[in-house]
């Protein structure tokens, strides 16, 4: 009977692991799931979210079902960064909603507190220069609060810009400056500067490698929603023509 309680429990403690391990390897995502080209494309992977979107959705309703996924999303605590993630996908909703491009990126204090949030308004203010992470670093200076956090235009040690996507040449060099830490939800394989920061000129590069510049700890569903939020320009061909 002893033999036979112990083979059960050597039996159940192999079918937990043997789980778990399948659960890490499943939540890992396909680096090709990060290049998308097409609207069909993008339909398709909007509809195997858990989000309820259908096909056949209006656009409208298919963002509306997206926001109420993020809206009731609980940061999953197996990723460190997930909070901000969230955080940042749903700046990115709100410039979707407004009829822009789909980033967002926050601010985090040392203790880990988001100090500021912003997003992407190039098309809302016809402006080139407004991505997410230029955005909410310029009215972050600009606000009162700043000051505890600057010293004139480099930022105090531990500030961290994240962003839903990894940040274009320009954002990584302007976040280089201020001296903050950079971290992104979901890698652009296509414009994205952090992986190709050694193609930066030398004194960029230094600048930047001064600092953190990594892919952020995070779910493998919120990496999604991420890349997806950022090529959801595709639904409406929205931008430039």
């Amino acid at each position: 009977m002893k033999k036979a309680t112990i083979l059960v429990s050597l039996v159940f403690l192999v079918s937990v692991v043997y789980s778990q391990q399948g659960s890490v390897v499943s939540a890992q995502v396909d680096p090709g799931y990060f290049i998308t080209h097409t609207k069909e494309e993008l339909v398709r992977k909007l509809v195997d979210l858990p989000c309820g979107i259908i096909p056949d959705d209006p656009i409208r309703v298919m963002l509306e079902k997206l926001g109420t996924y993020l809206e009731t999303f609980i940061p999953d605590t197996e990723y460190s960064d997930d909070v901000y993630a969230k955080a940042a996908n749903e700046q990115a909703l709100r410039s979707v909603m407004q009829g822009g491009y789909g980033i967002g990126a926050v601010l985090i204090d040392k203790s880990g507190k988001i100090i500021a949030a912003d997003y992407n308004s190039q098309i809302q203010k016809h402006r080139s220069d407004l991505h997410a992470e230029m955005t909410l670093l310029t009215n972050f200076e600009r606000s009162l609060k700043a000051k505890k956090f600057m010293n004139i235009y480099v930022y105090k040690q531990g500030l961290t810009v994240f962003s839903s996507a990894e940040p274009c040449p320009m954002c990584l060099v302007r976040i280089s400056i201020t001296g903050a830490d950079t971290k992104y939800c979901t890698p652009g394989p296509e414009d994205g500067m952090v992986t190709r920061i050694n193609y930066l000129p030398s004194y960029w590069k230094d600048l930047a490698l001064k600092q953190k510049v990594e892919l952020g700890d995070c779910s493998p569903i919120m990496q999604k929603i991420a890349h997806l939020l950022f090529y959801s320009y595709l639904l409406d061909d929205r931008g430039p023509k």
